[in-house]
């Protein structure tokens, strides 16, 4: 795509606000061990993500969201805690 720094900078503001909401939901969903909600949740994070390249966010909702879909037993808080990380390491 052809954007200019301020279209990227602008895309990337977005994603994060949108990520730290949804980070903080997935927290709770975490804790609750509610399934259908970690699915919702990480498929919007995947989906975000991937639209921006951000593959290794992208790969681990994405592991969230197929095992919460298939009502695996994971470790999501690790999971969640993973993600949590990188997303805080784009302001960083």
């Amino acid at each position: 795509l052809d954007f200019d720094l301020e279209d990227v900078e602008m895309l990337m503001e977005v994603f994060l606000e949108s990520a730290k909401e949804n980070i903080d939901l997935l927290k709770v969903a975490v804790e609750s061990n509610n399934l259908d909600d970690i699915y919702h949740i990480s498929h919007a994070i995947k989906g975000s993500s991937a639209n921006l390249t951000l593959m290794d966010i992208s790969n681990i909702a994405k592991d969230m969201e197929h095992n919460s879909r298939e009502k695996n037993s994971i470790n999501y808080i690790d999971k969640y805690t993973e993600l949590k990380s990188l997303i805080n390491s784009i302001e960083a």
